[in-house]
């Protein structure tokens, strides 16, 4: 599956299809042209040829009549006349013409004595083999030959009363007049349906952006009330918690920021933020006795609050905007030597985003003064990290957070929620902002 950005799609993928189909329509209205002007000449050569026969077997008739001898004696010198003088029509003339006994067998010939074009017609005559039409009916095709277009016909030769007494076939040289006139037949129907494409395009494509532009803003207001419902849901939990929702803010934005430092992608990125917010979105399952307990919680309190986990993946996969979200709601309790839950998996079976936000959600909770302990200084909050080093943390993301934490702690480390929010806003913004480039389309 392919995806683009819709900017991309409206501006460039959309006017390639609109091209292409141009072109598809352009080739089969030119297809369809040139069938129709193929049969339109054969079926003028065919009436050419009906009449040329008519008045070939009235002058037939006539010199054997003069001559006292039969029709089919005279056909020869008829013929020869012909040929001495051929006739010629507006779109072209006969250069082979051949007679058929009611057998099939050819008792008489003729052509034009411009011998390229008898030839060429010769050829293309005896490159098929001969039908036998019914009476009234006159076969045409048309047929491409090395030196131009001819039109292979063929009709029975019938009496004054009707009888079929033969047959003829003729081959038709197209004019290059009546050739040309074709082309432009074919090409001013191409280009009538290039025009007509290309300009429902430029009515269309304007009103097509507009109303993209249009599903953009549309798409920004539902992006700010999921990003807001996310908060809200996030802060209320971390209230219920620990009465406050400046944790939840701290650990979204130093996730980000190792993130960042990772190089993770924009869609990663958006499912770490997410799962930032909601990690302990669980607890809201969890009873204030446990959840509340000021002292240590003993093995079945234990237990119970580590069910909040399974209660948060249930809570965010029941909505399509939450469910990448998934991997760091199910996984930011494991550990990387193994021992953490719900699963106990370790190492690269946890989740990437989990394993990074298990650093930066245990950094904070070092950090940060909370009911029941001080805040840890930011170098004992450091070195019990690195205690943690393959046990707990992932090294090589423990390494990267080594380099950015203390810029980390000294920008948001004990500030109010207030100003975190405000923090946060901005670096989560390139990561969900709206418009037609924040919006996709993706081909199968």
């Amino acid at each position: 599956m392919k995806g683009y950005t819709l900017r991309v799609f409206v501006k460039r993928i959309l006017l390639m299809r609109l091209a292409a189909a141009a072109l598809l329509l352009a080739l089969a209205a030119g297809a369809a042209t040139s069938l129709y002007e193929r049969e339109r000449l054969g079926r003028e050569i065919a009436e050419i040829g009906r009449q040329g026969i008519a008045g070939l077997t009235r002058r037939v008739l006539e010199s054997a009549g003069r001559q006292g001898i039969e029709p089919l004696a005279a056909l020869p010198e008829v013929l020869a006349a012909e040929d001495e003088t051929p006739v010629a029509y507006r779109t072209g003339r006969f250069v082979f013409v051949q007679f058929y006994d009611r057998s099939g067998a050819v008792f008489a010939a003729g052509g034009s004595r411009e011998s390229p074009l008898r030839e060429s017609g010769r050829s293309v005559a005896l490159a098929r083999p001969f039908l036998f039409p019914e009476t009234g009916r006159v076969e045409a095709e048309t047929v491409g030959g090395a030196d131009g277009l001819f039109v292979l016909s063929a009709m029975p030769i019938v009496d004054r009363l009707g009888a079929v007494k033969g047959y003829v076939r003729g081959v038709f040289a197209v004019s290059p007049a009546a050739e040309e006139q074709m082309r432009r037949a074919v090409m001013g129907s191409v280009g009538v349906v290039v025009a007509g494409v290309c300009g429902v395009t430029a009515i269309l494509y304007p009103v097509v952006l507009q109303l993209m532009r249009r599903l953009a803003d549309y798409s920004s207001d539902l992006l700010d009330a999921n990003l807001e419902t996310l908060a809200v849901l996030g802060c209320a939990i971390a209230k219920r918690d620990a009465d406050t929702d400046a944790h939840n803010y701290r650990v979204s934005l130093y996730a980000v920021r190792l993130g960042e430092a990772m190089g993770l992608e924009t869609q990663t990125m958006r499912g770490l933020i997410k799962g930032a917010f909601l990690h302990d979105v669980g607890k809201i399952a969890i009873p204030d006795a446990v959840l509340r307990k000021a002292g240590p919680l003993d093995a079945d309190e234990l237990r119970i609050m580590q069910r909040h986990v399974e209660a948060g993946v249930d809570i965010v996969g029941r909505a399509a905007w939450l469910r990448d979200s998934i991997p760091v709601v199910a996984a930011h309790h494991e550990k990387y030597g193994g021992g953490g839950y719900p699963q106990g998996v370790r190492a690269e079976e946890i989740p990437r985003t989990a394993r990074m936000f298990a650093i930066a959600d245990v950094f904070d909770a070092l950090t940060s003064e909370r009911p029941y302990k001080k805040a840890f200084d930011f170098k004992e909050a450091l070195r019990i990290l690195e205690d943690g080093r393959g046990r707990h943390f992932d090294p090589e993301l423990l390494d990267a957070f080594g380099v950015i934490a203390r810029p980390l702690y000294d920008e948001f480390a004990g500030h109010d929620a207030g100003e975190l929010r405000q923090a946060l806003a901005a670096v989560v913004a390139p990561y969900f902002s709206a418009g037609l480039e924040s919006l996709s389309y993706e081909s199968k």
